[in-house]
């Protein structure tokens, strides 16, 4: 079998895009015991091989590698391995794949620096939301936006207003997800080339949703049509790591970040995660913060026990976002810990679905609920922030968000919403110099 074709059936750590939606506003499931699955991710699932496999289980015979400086994988591996680089050949990371291969055996190889093993990992099942409507919500006239209760929370129309009179660039935001449907109407006319780490070049295809879902929330134009996005007129860039049933690889998800690290994308979105760490992860996102990126990542739907950590959220150098509810207090299924640095909203969000069948409970708009949908609601407001001022780096877009956030829970910092809710106004009035 050749290598691209057998990377398309593996699926090493499926990181978990929180994607679960709530049946109320204020009582949102628990997203590790939502409801029935939707059909259309069951027949995607059959397909996958390893849909059975366990959360963080090892798959026999996949390994990460990563080169020392100077060694050549052909030196390194001489006994009919199958080998593919991650994030290209300057990482020096390699996906191995060996039925001989163990982890002893690449400690003891001199051409390796280390070397971890693959794991499967899930997307959460989705339940079908309860989208708030407010009627006296004013603001773009996309139809769908009295639903958007996220943008009252946020103080977005003010916010755009000053952005749209302040705007200098057109910021980039790369979804790192599983992938975007490129030909919606509120997002087709802001999508640039993407990248599938795959290898099957469909990035711009979306059958399980997710994706589409977060690039809306991030991004979704101003055009009169279904719904309006944080940063409008940010462009996207779908890079798939996530298949279509939901499950990704470790190797996957560190190849499409450090391709990304390499591209135009000035704000990286992970609504994604896995319980245990990665060098791999780890590498490729020191190498996006090395190239002036703002990674930001979801923080997680497993509740509030704070020995339940998700990776990439606790991975040095990422922007970890926690979900707040209409009611400002912590989602319950939110992650908390020492890592999160701020909260926006993640309940009940209607944003962006595929324009055709997809694990979504429907098609075009929807409803759902998670850290995945308050995560591309911080990139977003990132994108916007760097379109108002250009020449801002990652860390001061960082100490922007944070200083313009509201407090919420206790005074300062906290594990629940870290620095507090997302403000867009007051965001924007920073990045502006606006008093």
């Amino acid at each position: 079998m050749n290598f691209k074709k057998s990377m398309s059936l593996l699926t090493l750590v499926a990181f978990s895009a929180s994607i679960a939606a709530c049946g109320t506003q204020t009582s949102p499931v628990d997203l590790n015991n939502s409801l029935a699955q939707d059909q259309t991710i069951d027949a995607l699932a059959k397909s996958d091989k390893y849909a059975k496999l366990n959360n963080g289980d090892v798959i026999e015979g996949e390994f990460i590698v990563k080169l020392k400086p100077g060694a050549k994988s052909s030196n390194a591996f001489k006994n009919g391995e199958e080998v593919k680089a991650i994030g290209g050949n300057e990482t020096g990371m390699l996906l191995v794949k060996s039925e001989m291969g163990t982890m002893s055996n690449f400690s003891a190889n001199s051409n390796i620096l280390w070397s971890e093993p693959n794991r499967v990992m899930k997307l959460p099942k989705t339940s079908k939301g309860t989208p708030s409507k407010d009627s006296a919500l004013t603001g773009p006239s996309d139809p769908l936006f009295s639903q958007q209760w996220a943008h009252k929370a946020s103080q977005s129309v003010e916010g755009w207003s000053l952005a749209k009179a302040n705007k200098k660039a057109d910021s980039i935001i790369a979804i790192i997800d599983t992938g975007v449907d490129v030909k919606h109407p509120d997002l087709a006319a802001k999508i640039l080339p993407g990248y599938d780490a795959y290898g099957q070049g469909q990035e711009g295809s979306d059958k399980q949703g997710h994706g589409t879902h977060c690039a809306g929330i991030a991004g979704a134009l101003h055009n009169s049509i279904g719904v309006a996005g944080y940063s409008p007129d940010s462009k996207i860039i779908p890079v798939k790591v996530l298949q279509d049933s939901g499950s990704g690889t470790y190797a996957a998800v560190a190849d499409g970040i450090a391709w990304a690290a390499k591209s135009k994308a000035d704000v990286l979105s992970m609504s994604l995660g896995g319980p245990s760490s990665s060098q791999a992860i780890t590498d490729a996102v020191a190498l996006a913060v090395k190239n002036g990126k703002l990674v930001v990542a979801a923080m997680g739907n497993s509740g509030k026990n704070e020995a339940t950590i998700s990776y990439p959220a606790a991975t040095p150098g990422v922007f970890s976002v926690g979900a707040n509810d209409i009611n400002d207090k912590s989602a319950s299924f939110s992650q908390v810990g020492k890592h999160i640095a701020i909260s926006a909203p993640g309940v009940n969000i209607m944003s962006t679905f595929p324009t055709y069948a997809s694990g979504m409970p429907a098609k075009d708009y929807g409803s759902i609920s998670g850290t995945s949908m308050a995560c591309p609601g911080v990139s977003g407001l990132a994108g916007l922030i760097k379109s108002v001022n250009p020449s801002l780096k990652a860390d001061q877009i960082k100490d922007i968000l944070i200083k313009s956030a509201d407090d919420l829970g206790p005074k300062g910092w906290d594990k629940d919403f870290g620095a507090g809710k997302i403000n867009t106004l007051k965001a924007v009035k920073l990045a502006s110099g606006k008093k």
